[in-house]
């Protein structure tokens, strides 16, 4: 009944053993059994509350059937415990007993007891009147809804009843853990609870029906029904003078121990609820008395009544948000405002005679109207602030400015007049401070805290805005606190306006500041000319040569038996940079047929792992996702079966991991290995095959400066001074390379001067662990204002994970942390931003892309820790995690939870019903993709706010076009189209779908979407019917559209949507049935990226764009080809897939392809020859050939090629192979190119 607590302190209880019978029968327990069980613990229940009234009344006929309910307890807890053996029979005879039970105390019972005071005297007793009565009336309201659940014949009078239960309950609730010693008048009340809620208890329990065979004939249900009439009107209901004198008397009694200082806060987590709770019957109050009473009065302040409604109804929603510090310091005007309330609405109910002495409290009525609408405002713009992020993007006043252009040209309704115009105000405000904002952006304030200060406040005042201009077009919020919402603002925006404009007047920020040596300061004279660190073209490793070539030796030598190599290590000691340069080195690379790897991390999925071994090890198949886990891990033990695999599992954090894993691997004693990274030495001692776990060392003096000077200067040299300084930064990170790095990051960004070295070299701590810590606190104090966000918002990836770039910049540019220059593109200042924080060594560049770019990127497991700490602190992120096999009813989340802004969200979606509609953000990873989810059932009514929903993962059914704040929207599709609905979505910059079908229409009403930025579709997508849109065509154009993936055109008419989008920097489409449309490429001037399709190969293209960087094409005729290609200016990646060359030959005749940095060549059965000119591919960096299976060899010019760096080959000749390890001679031996590498995959 109570958690597992009773009220009769019973040592051998009924219920404990009732529990214990359905917990070990579980779901084979029969039906029939499952609902006796179920009836006799109701039962039980009651008969518990029962006892505990007796302890507080003295009523000489109940002493003897009091002592039979204690002796049937007794004999039923020993029943029972011996029910297993019939338990049909001893569940039909415990019935029978309990049945008798009833009718006697029945035929005795006094619904009229007396409650001895004196029993509830904690002083004598040990009771805590507050906590028993709070633990009691909880107890009979839920004894009675769970009753009334499995009886039909429940009445309206036990209805009500357990309506008014439930609102006297919270009026306990809000007295409960007040006092330091108890009135009089509070004890009365609490004797009067009992007495109503046992009252209530027996006369539901006792009149209510048996639920066997021998129902009760001799109950009357009118008598039950009189009874809870008389209790409710007589014993609850403020109407009766003497319940509302003990009503007001205890409030008074509450209000004058405020006043003197004497009462206690609520200590309870559940305080914003206790409070809702009472403020919810105030309003049932007002309600019954504006419907019930004929007064005069009444109908007078009829109208004040109303407005005074309205504003509990905006305490309560305020309240719900309001975080517990919040709450604690608005807790006593929030009381003082609900007390006088109370007093107000209980002196409502008085009769005609007594309005004479209440007649200064109306004539007083709207002065206390306005200090009560005071401070239920500050209230709820408290509630509001405190949940608003600390760490803001600079990007949100832009989107605010945005919106609030199309507020004013939308709206139209009077309602909106007022608002209008005060919106209009701010709106010029906040552009006349957009200057001052793009300043902060381009650090020119690096080392004003105070500027940076205003800037967080206004983007605080832009939340507010945003929220208000919302409320104003779902009237969520009253008008009243509106116009005094949007006063506030703009007073405020003024004064921060001011403030800038002083301080930029006096240009403070032209001067040095001396700052505090701490290590939560940013080191002094930031470097404008430093703002890129020195280039790493890949995971550098210095330092543990001696450990590298052991474990070299260890991989291509050794012994022929499968050999598991674990690098254990503590967190930040380069054991996955060992692991992996190991794995790229070009000795161990040529030494096995298949090599694969993967990351395991804390979040381990056995299926995840399984996929990411074999896309490496068979390539990538869109079979695979459709296997089940086992099939996987067959198929992979297949796959490696009979060949020399190397395979690498990286960050395993159990020993049990392994052991799921270790049954893919089979021992053909043909030299196979495992390199295996992990922080826990039994992890290593648990996969040992035969050689002994490595244990990584820390670097010494001498290879910590060495990789601080590398990572800091690269190639330059540095000074005396410097190097002095800088050993002696080096040796205090005490030989770990995270913190040198960290610490090298801040040191490119400052000046490199022996001064700010110094102060750098005080401010670090000697203990490795704590002090790794520090350096990541320091780092992210260092960062610039508009970094910040962008750099704990990594908080919402999951561990170990590869970071799409393109992906991460169109997620911080639909949150607002990117501010918009005319002279960039927001993709490209987002770049800039992410460039900046890998030259600081917070982000790891996992891989480059064809062009040179970063493709994705990582972040180290402690610094993804510390952003999801600080960003959870910072109110920017909540980061959870949930069990699948926890029961969503035992993991109820706090108000905190509830109101947070961005949620990252490992769990089941069913979950996502549970967050507040206050929620901007919601990014979902789930890896058991069963079925479909639908999203009608949370979108609009919990997510209103919702900016960005990511559900990358998930399969829905449909689509959330009630969510019209929404930049941002990922997910899986089980449906055939997308809904025409979809341009409800009118912020929407990135749409990102992935069909499970192969195949998606896109509606026609896309043309509409003005703002689209991104259109990504992860498989063929067509648009209806696009020869019937002629209209819609000549009216759209999407000038802001960037990214288009993938569309398939079946005719001209179709492709010459492309003429819409004249920025378009990235496409991917196929072509069906018809031609290359060559005017239509030629206009797409801006276009960066183009990847096409043919559905044949016979199209002859004359033209392509001309600021093409990179071009992929797949069915095409190199010979219509030749010129058309060869001749881009700007062309630096191209991949030719399925190509066909007339025969068989391709020729690349002089000074051609002069810009062009990678090459690659897959799938190309009809190559077999391939002739170079001296002058062709003169920039060319890497060439890639891919199952060029009769291509006979690679032309001996690229021998010649001086920026030449690598050639991968995979499936092709053994003579192209052949001329590959020529030309890595020529390269080294002639061109002395000593870093050139070949790589072989057979």
């Amino acid at each position: 009944m109570f958690s597992g607590e009773y009220l009769s302190s019973k040592k051998r209880h009924p219920l404990d053993f009732l529990q214990r019978i359905e917990d070990e029968w579980g779901s084979y327990m029969p039906e029939t059994i499952k609902e006796r069980i179920y009836l006799l613990k109701t039962e039980f229940k009651f008969m518990d509350i029962f006892l505990s009234i007796q302890n507080f009344t003295d009523e000489p006929n109940m002493l003897n059937i009091t002592q039979k309910v204690h002796a049937l307890f007794q004999d039923s807890a020993f029943d029972v415990s011996k029910i297993y053996q019939n338990l049909n029979r001893l569940t039909s005879l415990l019935q029978n007993k309990i049945r008798v039970t009833k009718m006697e105390i029945r035929a005795n019972y006094s619904f009229f007891p007396g409650i001895s005071l004196q029993q509830l005297s904690h002083e004598k007793s040990g009771v805590d009147n507050s906590k028993f009565v709070t633990k009691f009336i909880n107890g009979v309201v839920q004894n009675i809804r769970e009753l009334g659940e499995i009886d039909d014949l429940c009445s309206r009078e036990i209805q009500e009843v357990l309506k008014e239960l439930k609102l006297l309950k919270s009026l306990v609730g809000f007295l409960s853990n007040r006092w330091c010693a108890e009135p009089q008048s509070v004890r009365t009340f609490f004797g009067h609870v009992l007495f109503v809620a046992g009252f209530a208890a027996m006369v539901v329990w006792l009149y209510m029906p048996s639920y066997d065979n021998n129902r009760d004939q001799d109950l009357v249900p009118g008598e039950m029904n009189f009874l809870l009439s008389y209790l409710v009107k007589m014993r609850i209901k403020p109407v009766n003078p003497c319940i509302r004198k003990m009503y007001v008397d205890v409030l008074q009694a509450l209000k004058w121990t405020m006043q003197s200082d004497l009462s206690l806060n609520i200590q309870n987590v559940y305080v914003a609820e206790i409070e809702a709770g009472f403020v919810e019957t105030l309003i049932h109050n007002m309600e019954e008395i504006r419907s019930i009473s004929t007064l005069s009065r009444i109908e007078f302040l009829n109208h004040q009544m109303a407005t005074l409604v309205e504003m509990l109804k905006f305490l309560r929603a305020s309240l719900i948000h309001l975080p517990t510090l919040g709450l604690e310091f608005h807790l006593k005007d929030i009381d003082t405002v609900i007390i006088d309330v109370g007093l107000l609405v209980y002196s409502l109910y008085d009769s005609e005679e007594q309005e004479e002495v209440n007649q200064r409290l109306f004539i007083d009525f709207p002065k206390s109207i306005q200090h009560i609408k005071e401070v239920i405002f500050l209230v709820s713009r408290k509630a509001f602030q405190s949940n608003l992020p600390r760490v803001h993007g600079l990007g949100c006043v832009d989107f605010l400015l945005n919106n609030l252009k199309e507020f004013q040209d939308r709206s139209s309704d009077s309602h909106y007049s007022f608002v209008k115009s005060q919106l209009q105000v701010i709106q010029k405000e906040l552009e006349g401070l957009q200057p001052f904002l793009k300043d902060v952006a381009e650090e020119c304030y690096n080392k004003h805290e105070r500027l940076q200060h205003c800037a967080a406040l206004l983007n605080g005042k832009a939340y507010e805005v945003d929220y208000i201009v919302d409320a104003s077009i779902r009237k969520g919020v009253p008008e009243w606190c509106l116009v005094r919402w949007l006063f506030d603002i703009i007073k405020e925006v003024i004064l921060i306006k001011e403030e800038v404009t002083k301080i930029q007047e006096k240009k403070f920020f032209k001067f040095d500041f001396v700052l505090h040596d701490t290590l939560d300061t940013i080191p002094a004279h930031i470097s404008s000319e430093s703002t890129n660190s020195p280039r790493m073209t890949d995971e550098e490793v210095v330092g543990f040569e001696d450990v590298m070539e052991k474990l070299r030796e260890q991989l291509i030598r050794a012994t022929k038996q499968l050999d598991v190599i674990s690098v254990v290590g503590m967190p930040g000691l380069g054991k996955t940079t060992v692991a992996n340069k190991l794995y790229s080195d070009e000795l161990v690379v040529s030494r096995f047929d298949i090599r694969a790897k993967c990351c395991v991390s804390q979040a381990y999925s056995r299926r995840s792992v399984l996929l990411s071994i074999l896309r490496d090890a068979i390539g990538e198949s869109p079979t695979l996702t459709k296997l089940s886990t086992d099939v996987l891990a067959d198929q992979l033990r297949k796959t490696l079966l009979w060949k020399r695999y190397l395979i690498l599992v990286d960050d395993i954090w159990e020993a049990s991991v392994w052991d799921d894993l270790r049954c893919c691997f089979h021992d053909s004693n043909n030299g196979s290995r495992i390199i295996l990274t992990t922080q826990h030495v039994d992890v290593a001692e648990n996969a040992k095959s035969v050689s002994d776990p490595l244990h990584l060392r820390i670097l010494n003096d001498v290879e910590s400066w060495k990789l601080l000077k590398q990572k800091v200067f690269g190639e330059e040299s540095c000074s005396v001074l410097l190097s002095n300084v800088g050993q002696e930064i080096a040796n205090k990170c005490r030989g770990l390379p995270l913190s040198i790095v960290l610490v090298a990051g801040m040191l490119t960004k400052m000046e490199k001067s022996e001064q700010c070295w110094k102060q750098v070299a005080m401010n670090l701590c000697t203990n490795v662990l704590s002090n790794s810590k520090a350096i990541i606190e320091q780092s992210y104090q260092n960062l610039p204002y508009h970094l910040k966000p962008c750099f704990l918002y990594f908080g919402v990836f999951l561990e170990d994970k590869e970071i799409n770039i393109s992906i991460l910049t169109w997620l911080w540019i639909a949150e607002g942390f990117i501010k918009s220059r005319d002279d960039k593109s927001l993709e490209d200042i987002a770049e800039g931003y992410l460039e900046n924080l890998i030259g600081r060594n917070l982000v790891m560049v996992a891989k480059w892309g064809c062009g040179g770019k970063v493709k994705t990127c990582r972040i180290h497991d402690l610094l993804l820790y510390f952003c999801k700490e600080r960003a959870k602190e910072k109110n920017l992120l909540l980061w959870m995690k949930r069990d699948i096999n926890v029961n969503t009813s035992s993991s109820i989340y706090s108000h905190k939870q509830l109101v947070q802004r961005r949620m990252s969200i490992n769990s089941q979606v069913v979950d996502l019903v549970k967050w507040s509609s206050l929620v901007g953000t919601v990014r979902c990873r789930e890896d058991r993709n069963k079925g479909s989810f639908s999203i009608v059932q949370f979108s609009h009514i919990y997510f209103r706010f919702l900016k960005v929903l990511n559900l990358e993962l998930i399969v829905i059914d449909s689509f959330p076009t009630e969510l019209v704040y929404l930049r941002y929207f990922a997910a899986r599709t089980s449906q055939k189209s997308i809904t025409s609905s979809i341009v409800n979505l009118r912020n929407l910059e990135t749409l990102i779908v992935k069909p499970m079908g192969g195949k998606l229409i896109l509606p026609l009403t896309l043309l509409k979407m003005v703002k689209l930025r991104h259109l990504q579709i992860y498989s063929k997508a067509h648009f209806s019917t696009l020869n019937a849109a002629e209209e819609l065509l000549e009216n759209s154009k999407f000038d802001n559209l960037i990214t288009l993936s993938s569309p398939t055109f079946c005719c001209v008419r179709d492709a010459e949507l492309m003429l819409r989008t004249p920025n378009l920097r990235k496409l991917r489409c196929s072509f069906v049935g018809w031609g290359y449309p060559s005017h239509v490429m030629s206009f797409l001037t801006r276009l960066e990226t183009l990847s096409i399709k043919m559905d044949s190969c016979g199209s002859s293209p004359s033209n392509f764009p001309p600021n093409l960087k990179k071009l992929t094409l797949s069915n095409f005729t190199m010979y219509w080809l030749r010129s058309s290609i060869a001749m881009l200016p700007n062309l630096q990646v191209l991949k030719l897939v399925a190509v066909f060359f007339s025969k068989a030959e391709w020729e690349v005749t002089s000074d051609k392809f002069h810009q062009l940095k990678v090459l690659k060549v897959v799938d190309c059965p009809c190559f077999k020859k391939w002739n170079v000119s001296d002058d062709a591919f003169p920039c060319l960096e890497h060439l890639v050939l891919r199952r060029c299976r009769y291509l006979e060899a690679i032309p001996s010019r690229f021998g010649d090629i001086t920026s030449l760096i690598s050639i991968e080959v995979k499936s092709c000749k053994e003579s192209l192979v052949e001329s590959a390890m020529v030309i890595r001679e020529s390269q080294v031996e002639e061109l002395q190119n000593y870093d050139f590498k070949v790589f072989i995959h057979k």
